[in-house]
């Protein structure tokens, strides 16, 4: 089953700008192992799919990770924005600060 075709609700992102038609997700997962970071780059890509559906056309889409107070493997940290980044306009983890 494709889980696009149900009806999860309306989608509202921590930050929206209606004028540039862009919204922000702020995820505060824990990333410390590789099956933590997994689930959440599931959660993450699987929410940007469903605002897809949501957004009017031509809308963009950032995911920031809160990973302040962990330790995240640097290995860890890669493969979440090898993942993440071809999906969305922009990724960033507040641990590194602005990318």
């Amino acid at each position: 089953m494709d889980p696009l075709s149900l009806d999860w609700g309306g989608a509202t992102a921590e930050f929206a700008n209606e004028e540039k038609n862009a919204a922000t997700h702020i995820l505060a997962h824990n990333l410390s192992t590789p099956e933590r970071a997994d689930r959440s780059v599931r959660f993450a890509l699987g929410r940007v799919q469903w605002f897809a559906v949501k957004m009017p056309p031509g809308g963009t889409q950032e995911v920031w990770f809160d990973d302040r107070e962990q330790q995240v493997p640097a290995d860890v940290r890669k493969s979440v924005k090898d993942r993440v980044t071809p999906a969305v306009a922009g990724l960033l983890f507040f641990s590194e600060g602005e990318a």
